[in-house]
């Protein structure tokens, strides 16, 4: 679950104050990535750092927060574990987590302060000032001197990134964190029982899905938060709309359809995955086709069928999306030609 400053409202209105606990710092061999983030209360926590005796350790000591004294505004803490010596993890690393107590007065800061579609949120790490949202150069004034052109300098090169900056001194320690986290665009034409089991298996991850058929009725009544429902007499016609690195996935309930998208996305040229549903066959039959429509052998090469086909070779559909999923999730992480 991805766990945005967007859910401290929902679980302050649940369980009253909580604490945010976030990776700042991971070095070697760690069960999580900076960013990273879960949250505690009394009575229960949402998220994972990454599991077994680090998560235990960071929750007791969140839960120690909660109790401390409560008009101290902003009450921050951090603390730094080496996974090996002092936990007996094998990860063998070093994370270093941010504590952060929310309560009335900060829950109300953060909803009404911070605009939660752009820039960064910028914070000590220390106890007692408010965060500051930087969304360029102008905003910058809010930190120390000394630190600004080491802000404007991270910011510049790094784009939708964590960043710990400080200027040598523990008391100037500042953690940005991205606002919106960019999502993986996934393209989705069809609604049937493996379109289905698709949308399902990325239920929590970093993806936006632009789910696409030509039948309102063939959609679920409900739709995940993560997906969004189009409905278009000709669903080629949506590739149009999909960012140059969207992830395009073909299994429509036509082949003819599951064509004519092909062709749409090859013909345009830009974007990071295509994926056909589909048998060794299939596959044949429609770069015969796409041939025939003009189609280059270096577009042909990059149509991928049938998708997931290093995963198992079940033919259930909750098999075939969970290989899907695992083949989109590999490509994503590696370096874009």
């Amino acid at each position: 679950m991805q766990l945005s400053l967007k859910h401290l409202a929902d679980h302050f209105r649940q369980h009253g104050p909580v604490i945010r606990v976030t990776v700042i710092d991971a070095k070697g061999s760690t069960p999580r990535e900076t960013g990273a983030a879960m949250i505690v209360s009394m009575h229960e926590a949402v998220g994972t750092i990454g599991g077994g005796a680090l998560e235990h350790d960071a929750i007791a000591h969140a839960r120690s927060l909660l109790n401390a004294d409560s008009e101290v505004a902003w009450l921050r803490d951090t603390k730094t574990y080496p996974l090996g010596p002092r936990l007996g993890q094998c990860c063998g690393g070093q994370e270093r987590l941010l504590f952060e107590r929310y309560g009335a007065k900060e829950i109300d800061f953060v909803s009404t302060e911070i605009d939660m579609d752009a820039g960064y949120f910028a914070r000590l790490t220390k106890t007692g000032t408010a965060p500051v949202q930087i969304t360029g150069i102008t905003d910058l004034g809010a930190a120390p001197r000394i630190a600004r052109e080491q802000f404007h300098r991270a910011i510049g090169a790094a784009e939708d990134k964590y960043i710990l900056a400080s200027d040598g001194k523990a008391e100037n320690e500042w953690f940005l964190e991205p606002i919106k986290k960019k999502l993986l665009p996934i393209y989705l034409y069809g609604a049937g029982h493996v379109g289905r089991e698709v949308v399902r298996v990325f239920a929590g991850l970093a993806v936006e899905i632009v789910w696409i058929d030509t039948d309102a009725s063939r959609f679920p009544d409900h739709i995940p938060t993560h997906a969004m429902r189009m409905v278009v007499a000709s669903p080629s016609e949506a590739v149009a709309y999909a960012p140059d690195d969207a992830f395009h996935v073909v299994m429509s309930y036509s082949h003819p359809l599951d064509l004519e998208i092909c062709h749409a996305v090859l013909k345009r040229g830009q974007f990071r995955y295509l994926g056909l549903i589909g048998s060794m066959t299939k596959r044949a039959r429609f770069l015969k086709k796409l041939r025939e429509l003009g189609v280059s052998e270096a577009a042909l090469s990059r149509l991928i069928c049938p998708l997931g086909a290093g995963g198992p070779t079940s033919k259930e559909p909750g098999v075939i999306a969970i290989a899907l999923a695992a083949e989109i999730l590999r490509l994503a992480e590696a370096p874009e030609r």
